[in-house]
């Protein structure tokens, strides 16, 4: 899953104490009179794309006259200097001391999709440590770059170099940061012998859902029985976390680390288990401490920044973890249905908490301001997201890797390069209007290659890497438009 940017392991668990405003809309009065001339429609859709189309540099100009541009053009500052809120492209955290004082450097994954990345990410955000960024590709992506394997022979992520030295291996790697940066502290001394029962619990969890996910359903301890297990240690999961006061597992006002060990493997956990067993985990009686303990999370800004949304995570959990195996019960299939975007891509777009895959209200932006970053995003890198489209009637890349999605050298067809540009202005022009109706039609013959290149974007939208997942879904439903009406 490679769009939007500008680029073309199961540790040790065991903690010690040893270690050293105002709305914006674009009226049709103030489009320029400039014709398309190509053909938009077509006798199977039903759809009415706009007569005119601006030019990206107008597009521009727009979007960031709009409250929501306004607001990403603050934070892009912010970040350039090192502070403001996280963010996956963030290359500096400051958090107020001076660059010259940075010990700390994090090799990350380029697309924010690892989940011992997001760990120590996370850890390093709640504790105010000020560190660089490098982004790396896992495996499964890209090639790494010659000069991080020359420093991390093995090539895996996360890396932490503190004063120089290379530390490998996230709980390791976390252990450390908290040693080295005790002034706010995630490990209280008081619950060592609780934070290690915990963390053999959550190995368990691990293993569980490996057993259920990562294998065809059947009869005995394989199949059948890998769900029955897989609930069970969740109950205990869920019941750890109504043991002491408040939504965190060893208690307090704030996340600790066993609950950071948790979330990243849990969120992919709420997107897995229901995509290929039909097994909804959010917002049920049965595991409600869970949910109140989400709830506490999407509060946060170090988890909003490093969230991905289900679509995202079944995409990007078999190059890392093997393939799932899907479940034949109706289950499954409304919820594959809904999370491969057959059934939710589609305008107009409802996002809510009580969604097969919840957007909590403190997530939830509105509807204007989603498709105002989608908007934003898209202009904002438009040359190069333009010919990655054409991809999708070119040549695939001389050298494949593992995800199905990710082709880094793939070979674009640029005979559609200035449709593809029309059509994407459009599509950008109905995002900041919000004019888009019902998505209804079908894509004709014509239009059926250039519809190809507009899916092939649409189907590598990624969450973190490219946006939030409000203005992911809202891009998708309108590249959905724009599909239906060529």
């Amino acid at each position: 899953m490679r769009c939007m940017s500008t680029i073309p392991c199961v540790q040790p668990l065991t903690w010690t104490k040893g270690h050293s405003g105002n709305s914006t809309r674009v009226t049709k009065s103030c489009r320029p009179a400039r014709k398309m001339d190509f053909p938009l429609g077509a006798t199977a859709s039903t759809v009415n794309l706009p007569e005119t189309v601006l030019s990206w540099d107008e597009l521009k100009g727009i979007a960031a006259s709009t409250e929501t541009g306004k607001k990403i053009a603050e934070e892009e500052k912010l970040r350039s200097q090192g502070e403001g809120s996280p963010h996956v492209t963030a290359k500096l955290r400051l958090f107020g001391a001076s660059e010259d004082d940075v010990r700390v450097t994090l090799y990350r994954d380029h697309a924010g999709w690892c989940p011992y990345c997001q760990k120590v990410w996370m850890m390093l955000e709640e504790k105010k440590v000020p560190y660089r960024i490098e982004r790396i590709n896992m495996r499964s992506y890209g090639e790494k770059p010659a000069w991080f394997l020359k420093k991390v022979p093995s090539g895996l992520l996360p890396v932490l170099e503190l004063d120089g030295k290379i530390i490998t291996e996230s709980l390791v790697i976390m252990q450390i940061i908290e040693q080295t940066f005790p002034d706010i502290p995630m490990i209280p001394e008081e619950h060592f012998d609780r934070a290690n029962t915990l963390l053999r619990l959550e190995r368990q969890l691990f293993s569980d859902w490996c057993g259920l996910v990562f294998r065809p359903s059947g009869p005995g301890p394989f199949g059948g029985g890998a769900r029955k297990q897989f609930e069970e240690t969740f109950d205990k999961v869920n019941a750890a976390l109504g043991e002491l006061p408040g939504p965190w597992f060893l208690g307090g006002d704030t996340p600790s680390i066993v609950d950071l060990q948790y979330v990243s493997h849990v969120e992919r956990m709420n997107a897995s288990c229901l995509y290929w067993k039909g097994l909804q985990l959010r917002s049920t009686e049965r595991w409600a401490n869970v949910e109140r303990w989400f709830a506490a999370f999407e509060e946060r800004p170090s988890y909003v920044a490093t969230k991905s949304d289900y679509y995202t995570h079944v995409m990007d959990i078999p190059p890392q973890y093997g393939p799932g195996y899907s479940d034949s019960s109706d289950e499954v299939k409304e919820a594959q249905l809904k999370i491969d975007g057959h059934a939710t891509w589609r305008l107009p777009l409802s996002l809510s908490s009580s969604d097969a895959e919840p957007l909590p209200d403190s997530m939830n932006p509105g509807d204007e301001a989603a498709r105002h970053e989608a908007a934003y995003k898209l202009i904002s890198n438009y040359d190069a997201v333009v010919k990655f489209c054409c991809r999708g009637m070119g040549e695939r890349g001389a050298k494949q890797f593992g995800a199905p999605l990710a082709d880094p050298t793939a070979v674009p067809n640029l005979n559609y390069e200035e449709k593809v540009d029309k059509l994407l202005r459009t599509t950008v022009l109905l995002l900041l209007d919000g004019s888009a109706g019902v998505s209804t039609g079908e894509t004709s013959e014509e239009g059926k290659g250039v519809a190809s290149c507009l899916a092939y974007l649409r189907d590598r939208i990624g969450v973190p890497r490219d946006m939030s997942y409000p203005a992911a879904m809202t891009l998708r439903a309108h590249l959905n438009y724009i599909i239906d009406a060529i």
